[in-house]
């Protein structure tokens, strides 16, 4: 892979983790709040341990990465090699969540895991909905994906 190709996958990645789907949360129904907070705040928390400061959000505003979270997500990214760079980016799309994928990178939760924690909000809501056929199907195919990166990833 070019040094620019690289570049702008790591670019990409930062962007996509402005709007990370754990850091936004359900403003209804308030067992779901609490679920999400529960499950994704310590994942957060682990992350930000890192070198990071992700924020928390009840409503749909993106904010800007702290420069603190872009540079270490430059840099983490960046000393990752082509192929787990490759992996690093298939994960986090499948999990719509950087911060899964680095949980993941760094061994603070397993790919079953973290792709668990990813579809929190559809698993809770098909307690009191049929679930869609179609959409079960794409999170089969989505957690398959996310499976094989994270086997590349740590491997």
């Amino acid at each position: 892979m070019s040094d620019q190709s690289r570049i702008k996958k790591i670019r990409e990645q930062i962007a996509f983790a402005a709007a990370d789907t754990i850091c936004f949360f359900a403003p209804f129904p308030a067992a779901l709040t609490k679920l999400q907070q529960k499950k994704w705040c310590p994942v957060i928390e682990k992350v930000n341990g890192l070198g990071c400061d992700f924020k928390v959000s009840d409503g749909l505003d993106v904010s800007p990465l702290s420069q603190r979270t872009n540079a270490f997500l430059e840099k983490r990214l960046g000393a990752l090699t082509d192929e787990s760079l490759d992996a690093f980016c298939v994960a986090s799309g499948g999990c719509k969540s950087v911060i899964l994928a680095l949980s993941v990178l760094e061994g603070f939760l397993s790919a079953d895991q973290a792709f668990d924690l990813s579809v929190l909000e559809e698993t809770y809501q098909n307690q009191f909905w049929s679930a869609d056929e179609e959409a079960v199907t794409a999170r089969e195919n989505r957690k398959k994906a996310v499976m094989e990166a994270c086997k590349k990833l740590k491997g």
